[in-house]
């Protein structure tokens, strides 16, 4: 009796240190914050019958790219909500905009979201909290929203884009090129957490700033004679793709 005692007392201790702290993920309090559940009360209220709102909706999930590019990286991207009807066709999406998005990388990244909607066809309602919660306003917008869905007038951004790695950096003077060529774009999530390391940690120091001189030296060469070759991309998407989680990890985002 004695051992068996002891056994269940140190399996007790053993299971009462697996679940102490700290932990590395946490459970969020909620889906969205307390200023969208206002602005998300005041839209299901004056939406149609036969429509649904849905938050926080990933473009990936609604949109896809017609040419099969492996590099989907601009499609994962939140929206905050999306306006379904009841056969689940996404109608209209909504973003609900603070003074964060005034910032220069916000506008790009929400110019880049702007035309990915257009080229796709559904139409995207940007509200401003700055302007406060108008119910009459906020109903006309989404019934012009839905009306424009049936009918959209697309704008094919894209047309006359390529997606070859070596025209993706052209006219980036200070941009990631190896970077934006293994992953595809100037503007995906991998580029922009480099580029925020680039910006907020070595450029604030010298050997930073010297490493930074020298990329700029030598990767322009390297992207424009070996970009297509496939040792290439293999050679360092595995050394960045390691880099970046270890980025994340100490808490540089894209965001």
């Amino acid at each position: 009796m004695q051992d068996n005692n002891q056994t269940d007392k140190g399996t007790t201790l053993s299971s009462k240190n697996l679940s102490e702290g700290p932990f590395l993920y946490e459970l969020k309090e909620s889906l969205i914050t307390e200023t969208e559940r206002a602005y998300f009360t005041a839209i299901k209220k004056v939406l149609p019958a036969g429509y649904f709102l849905q938050p926080q909706v990933n473009l990936a999930s609604i949109i896809y790219r017609t040419d099969n590019f492996k590099f989907q990286n601009e499609l994962y991207r939140n929206i905050d909500a999306c306006v379904f009807d009841m056969a689940y066709k996404p109608t209209v999406l909504i973003e609900i905009n603070d003074d964060t998005h005034k910032a220069p990388d916000r506008k790009e990244r929400d110019q880049k979201v702007k035309a990915i909607c257009e080229e796709a066809g559904i139409p995207l309602i940007t509200l401003w909290t700055s302007y406060g919660i108008n119910p009459e306003y906020i109903s006309k917008r989404i019934s012009s929203g839905i009306d424009e869905s049936k009918n959209p007038v697309r704008i094919a951004h894209s047309k006359n884009k390529k997606t070859d790695s070596k025209k993706v950096i052209k006219g980036k003077k200070e941009g990631c090129y190896i970077a934006t060529a293994v992953y595809g774009s100037y503007d995906c999530s991998q580029v922009m957490i480099l580029r925020r390391y680039r910006d907020n940690v070595l450029s604030t120091h010298f050997f930073g700033r010297a490493f930074i001189r020298a990329y700029y030296f030598v990767s322009p060469w390297l992207v424009a004679h070996f970009a297509d070759k496939k040792w290439f991309n293999s050679f360092f998407r595995k050394r960045l793709d390691k880099m970046i989680l270890n980025l994340q990890a100490h808490g540089i985002s894209y965001q």
